[in-house]
């Protein structure tokens, strides 16, 4: 018996091995291995005979990056772009998911429901009808003049507002979603006992839901930013030439200039400043929970 009861935990250990080992060669094959090709492509020399030399050690990319004033004005403009969506995502998000969660019947699956659908069309055929939406000659536009807000038509398009308009199309229903999964195990008794004490609707939601859903707001923040960090669609159709991102750069810099060395080591410094980020940010939440737990 004392034998049985020895080799059951190496058992158990092979097992879990056995179990992990498909999720690690996975992580291997899709993550690892072509982040380690990036950072070695990062690291070869410049040429303009080709993408760059094979088989040399070099840091031509980041000095392109560290010297470049452009790159700086661009990095300076996507991390001010990430957060100004992140900041408006996370808002909507959490005002659209209190609104369902409030919602019964119907009218909950219709508020749901034109989150995930939003889902189900690809990114370039959203932005494209968010453009004609937008536009001078667009719906928009017409409502306004029709209900006398605007004699001329408001450019939304072209413009920072509209690469925040495409970018929010995007990311926001992802924002929805991760909110919505948390408040949705908010325990309604805890409402009720707020209201019971006297709090009003505005109280509830900021003493009550906003706590709740923190871990929903930490994780809605992640996806929109990052996403944001990258951008590419959204401000190449709907903004001007002013709102580069390095996505924008990066394309530019591997199909235009045929430079892989700079659009590679652009690539690590800003998944680098976006890891960085996202760590001072999930620590401060943690922080602040803390605080508000004690």
């Amino acid at each position: 018996m004392s034998t049985r009861t020895r080799r059951l935990p190496s058992l158990g250990g092979r097992r879990t091995l056995a179990l992990l080992a498909p999720l690690l060669a996975l992580d291997v094959l899709v993550f690892l291995v072509p982040t380690a090709y990036l950072l070695r492509v990062s690291l070869t020399a410049r040429t303009p005979g080709g993408a760059f030399v094979e088989g040399s050690w070099a840091l031509d990319g980041y000095r392109y990056v560290t010297e470049t004033s452009l790159v700086h004005e661009i990095l300076a403009f996507t991390l001010f772009f990430a957060v100004l969506v992140t900041a408006l995502a996370v808002a909507v998000g959490v005002v659209y998911a209190y609104a369902a969660w409030c919602a019964t019947g119907w009218t909950r699956t219709l508020l749901l429901g034109g989150a995930v659908c939003s889902l189900f069309t690809t990114l370039v055929v959203k932005l494209f009808a968010v453009l004609l939406v937008y536009s001078p000659q667009g719906l928009v536009n017409d409502l306004l003049r029709a209900v006398g807000l605007a004699s001329e038509p408001v450019l939304l398009v072209d413009n920072l507002a509209g690469a925040v308009i495409g970018q929010l199309y995007i990311v926001v229903p992802y924002a929805i979603l991760a909110v919505y999964a948390v408040l949705s195990s908010l325990n309604t008794q805890l409402v009720e006992a707020a209201r019971d004490l006297g709090a009003d609707g505005s109280g509830v939601f900021r003493e009550v839901v906003l706590p709740h859903v923190r871990p929903g707001i930490a994780v809605a923040a992640v996806i929109a930013f990052t996403w944001s960090v990258g951008a590419y669609p959204a401000p190449l159709l709907l903004g001007s030439g002013s709102e580069q991102t390095v996505g924008i750069l990066v394309s530019q810099l591997l199909l235009a200039r045929f430079d892989w060395p700079a659009a590679a080591a652009l690539s690590v410094v800003t998944a680098g400043t976006v890891f960085g980020s996202l760590l001072v940010v999930l620590w401060r939440l943690d922080l602040a929970g803390g605080l508000l737990d004690a």
